[in-house]
């Protein structure tokens, strides 16, 4: 009677390993199955820097675009399993997305690594190559001063900054996104939504000034 009980424990112990083995292997494959292109992302950021509407980013396409983006962290909220700290980034991500997969978030994070943002003025835009200074231990206000030349040169009255972008994370429908913004001394984050194939702004939250 006990070996017969130890075989059925065995047993299930097994059906067990084997369905969480089989749903992690069915995770994976969605991780893969779902493809977020360089294209794509560029299309996205084409998109929402192109606005001409309220909520535009640029008021002209001759704006200088930062290739690294430079913001403070976001304000997260408190853990609610532990009082005493935030959630995580890619937690928060995962949430405000209502994707409820930390791992789908955490994986774009490593992929955005290889997109360069650069790539923007293929259409039009202009990017000021701040990672290239930063590597070269330029002070960010020497490269503040760069910028200030360039609109001088270009006659472009009023405008002195540059934009700071965070490369964007989506959902697993491909029709939401977040990402931060900063500009001047300020910054924001958006949820941008997709509808009969435009990008429009949904939502703005977590403003902040330093």
């Amino acid at each position: 009677m006990k070996k017969t009980i130890l075989k059925i424990l065995i047993l299930t112990l097994i059906l067990i390993s084997c369905r969480q083995n089989n749903k992690s292997k069915t995770q994976a494959r969605e991780l893969t199955q779902i493809e977020i292109t360089d294209k794509f992302r560029l299309e996205f950021l084409t998109q929402i820097l192109s606005d001409s509407s309220k909520s535009r980013l640029l008021f002209n396409k001759r704006e200088l675009i930062s290739n690294l983006p430079a913001m403070v962290p976001p304000q997260l909220p408190i853990d609610p399993k532990n009082r005493s700290r935030t959630i995580s980034h890619f937690e928060f991500i995962s949430d405000t997305l209502k994707i409820n997969d930390i791992d789908f978030v955490r994986e774009q994070f490593k992929e955005n690594k290889d997109f360069n943002i650069s790539r923007l003025e293929k259409n039009g835009f202009k990017v000021i190559d701040v990672e290239k200074y930063r590597e070269r231990e330029i002070q960010w206000d020497s490269i503040d001063k760069i910028a200030e030349k360039y609109y001088e040169e270009n006659q472009m009255i009023n405008f002195y900054s540059f934009l700071h972008i965070t490369k964007p994370i989506f959902n697993k429908e491909l029709n939401l996104a977040y990402v931060r913004f900063r500009a001047g001394s300020g910054g924001m984050t958006r949820i941008y939504e997709k509808r009969n194939g435009i990008w429009k702004m949904k939502y703005e939250f977590d403003e902040w000034v330093e």
